[in-house]
């Protein structure tokens, strides 16, 4: 029985009508827990299947998520899409939902349950599928519990970017007291004692009406017990061993495990405790598995994901083993799947999974060798320092010192280039040019190789933000240049001819941007997601340069987009930062304040560049408080050191002087010397700002 959910029905049927005339659509359907979002859906998908083709996957509350877990369970029923997600190629997935949402013979609905609890990767797609859907003849639908997505959850931030003339917004209410006396007609219950303690939850009323227990608001709770006391002992076994599995449960692992009867599933089923398909077990609501499992002791709680583990077996997916591997405290198994689940997130660009497995792997890192543990280092420190997280420069000092117990020059090397780009990040200067040299002394004698391509190019690009010795930096610059084509290194070499651009425009040579466009070419054919974002980021330098504020405005927004599709969090805040900028410029002062202000806590340049903007708005309003963000700029961009990162303090800090006649010696001080710098150094383009 389905109740007050007829308006919601043929809204649904009506867009499953429309798709041919209008386009697909992204349908979100919103509501609490327990309000029968789940049950609307089935029914929809039961009343469509003569006319549309119809897809179903879940997101699961695991620990940490599984990489396009929803997309997984598609892939049970639609083979298309079981190579490109054994590949890991995440972008052959997305195309490949795409093409299912255009089938042009009926129209598909592709039903995503449960996404605030969706993965990174599956946040993507779901805009990546949402800016297209139009093009489609498809519904993608999105069920999320609305309590649990707040303004600062992800599912949000994806909602708010997708087309909202493409969007169709389903919230889902309680029912009315007509409803609820209309469940409790024919039950020996009071009807307002029932609506009272469930205020209208279907789900709740349902639980309610099936146990005989009226306890709110552990209701849900208490129902679900009630129906489980009255299972025999080997049904509840069952029921136990499902609770601490998110999601579905291999029929096989139960039968392993448990070795149950029909009869004994069935009366789990009867009780509305579980469902199971061909090959798969499942709660019917997450808040019952919940409910069971929170009234396992803790003892139980270990020996049951223990089970579930042993039975796993190696082939799982890492993260899944992981999960019960920490349900179940069992530390060696942490210590063998932590870094391969790490490592499946890195391999389809999940940052925040990769990072979130390293960290449950850091309390046992003394259980493993040096040289691995040095690898993992060195693969976490990267995934922190893509998140903007300033640990990474303590990450890597580990990694270092454990690269030279190991004795492996060319891993050490290696090691010592990544940590030479982390500490120039976190405002390190000088450990960061001794890193450098260090990793190309120890390479040089070694032979031409991509290693020491990466390593020359390094180093003539810190030369050059720290030194004035452009003669030298340009010998650094064609040697890096030329072991780079020696090796076929299109990284190297897009890092390269990057530097070289910088140097000649730097100079006021407007030739430097086709070089640096010419990067940008060399990194996407290399799949250098880093080095695209490096080369967007400095044409929009570029063009500001130049103040051409169209494109440099258009290359700042690319450099952030991209970032954040691929989750490099440091260049996201980066080519925010200096987009705000080029807004300041444009007199969107309003829109430049909010943007700059989102990057604030980040790392020391980003900071810089904010306060910068933030000081200038504050000084053109004649605010007060401009002072004290031209000062708190300087803070960030003193110990950056680098002209790239002063004058553009420094140019603030003159407007400030000039608009707010602030005649401080100190700070008149530090504009001379940063002045008087650019000019020796021979850079137009920031110390004309100063005329």
């Amino acid at each position: 029985m389905i109740l007050e959910r007829d308006a919601e029905l043929a809204k649904l049927a009506g867009l499953v009508d429309d798709t041919e005339s209008f386009g697909g659509r992204v349908v979100l359907v919103r509501g609490e827990a327990g309000i029968g979002k789940t049950t609307l859906i089935n029914r929809f998908l039961s009343n469509s299947q003569d006319r549309a083709h119809t897809l179903m996957g879940a997101c699961d509350d695991l620990l940490t998520p599984q990489p396009l877990g929803p997309i997984w369970d598609i892939a049970r029923t639609d083979s298309s899409l079981v190579q490109p997600l054994s590949d890991g190629d995440r972008r052959s997935v997305m195309e490949t939902v795409l093409d299912l949402l255009s089938r042009s013979l009926r129209p598909t609905v592709l039903v995503l349950e449960d996404t605030q609890w969706a993965d990174e990767a599956t946040l993507d797609l779901i805009t990546f599928l949402g800016r297209r859907i139009a093009r489609t003849n498809g519904l993608l639908i999105l069920t999320y519990r609305d309590v649990e997505v707040d303004a600062d959850h992800p599912l949000r931030q994806v909602i708010g970017e997708l087309p909202p003339q493409n969007l169709v917004r389903i919230s889902l209410s309680r029912l009315s007291a007509e409803a609820v006396a209309s469940m409790v007609e024919d039950e020996s219950f009071d009807f307002d004692e029932v609506l009272a303690l469930t205020s209208g939850n279907p789900l709740f009323v349902t639980e309610i009406l099936a146990s005989g227990v009226t306890a709110v608001p552990l209701s849900v709770r208490d129902a679900v017990l009630a129906r489980a006391s009255r299972l025999s002992h080997e049904a509840r076994r069952v029921l136990d061993l499902v609770s601490v599995v998110p999601g579905e449960v291999e029929r096989s692992l139960v039968d392993e495990t448990t070795q149950p009867t029909d009869d004994q599933l069935a009366e789990s089923v009867r009780q509305g405790l579980l469902r199971f398909d061909d090959d798969t077990l499942s709660f019917p609501h997450d808040l019952q598995r919940r409910a069971i499992e929170s009234s396992l002791t803790s003892a139980e709680r270990q020996s049951l994901n223990q089970q579930v583990l042993d039975l796993l077996g190696k082939t799982a997916d890492p993260a899944r083993l992981v999960h019960h591997a920490r349900e179940a405290n069992d530390i060696d198994a942490m210590v063998e799947f932590a870094p391969l689940a790490a490592r499946a997130a890195m391999a389809i660009e999940s940052t925040k999974e990769a990072v979130a497995h390293f960290r449950t792997l850091e309390p046992f890192l003394d259980r493993i060798d040096v040289g691995e543990r040095a690898a993992i280092l060195d693969d976490w420190g990267r995934e922190e320092h893509y998140l903007d997280n300033k640990d990474a420069v303590e990450i890597f000092d580990r990694a270092i010192e454990l690269r030279r117990l190991a004795g492996d020059d060319r891993e050490l090397a290696r090691t010592l280039t990544t940590a030479a780009r982390v500490n120039r990040l976190f405002a390190h200067p000088q450990k960061s040019l001794d890193y450098a040299a260090e990793s190309v002394a120890i390479l040089g004698p070694l032979g031409p190789s991509t290693d020491l391509a990466r390593s020359e190019s390094l180093r003539a690009f810190l030369e050059w933000i720290y030194s004035d010795k452009d003669a030298a930096i340009l010998e650094l610059v064609n040697q890096a240049m030329a072991t780079a084509e020696a090796v076929d290194d299109d990284e190297a070499m897009m890092h390269a001819l990057n530097i070289k651009g910088n140097l000649i425009h730097s100079h006021g040579d407007i030739g430097g941007m086709s070089l640096i466009e010419e990067a940008h070419e060399r990194a996407a054919h290399a799949g250098d997601r880093w080095g695209q974002i490096i080369a967007l980021k400095t044409m929009a330098g570029m063009s500001g340069d130049m103040r051409d504020v169209g494109r440099a405005t258009d290359f700042a927004q690319r450099a952030r987009d991209t970032a954040a599709r691929y989750e490099i969090r440091a260049l996201e805040v980066d080519g925010q930062a200096m987009y705000s900028e080029f807004l300041l410029w444009k007199g969107e002062w309003a829109a430049a304040e909010d943007a700059a202000t989102e990057t604030l806590g980040s790392n020391p340049t980003v900071e810089t560049l904010a306060w910068r903007v933030l000081g200038s708005i504050q000084a053109r309003r004649g605010r007060g408080e401009a002072r004290t963000a031209i000062l708190r700029m300087w803070e960030f961009a003193l110990p950056a050191e680098g002209l790239t990162v002063l004058d553009t303090a420094a140019a603030a800090l003159a407007e400030y002087i000039w608009l707010s006649e602030d005649r401080d010696s100190e700070i008149i001080e530090r504009l001379e010397k940063v002045l008087a710098e650019g000019i020796a150094k021979g850079t137009p383009w920031p110390s004309g700002a100063f005329a």
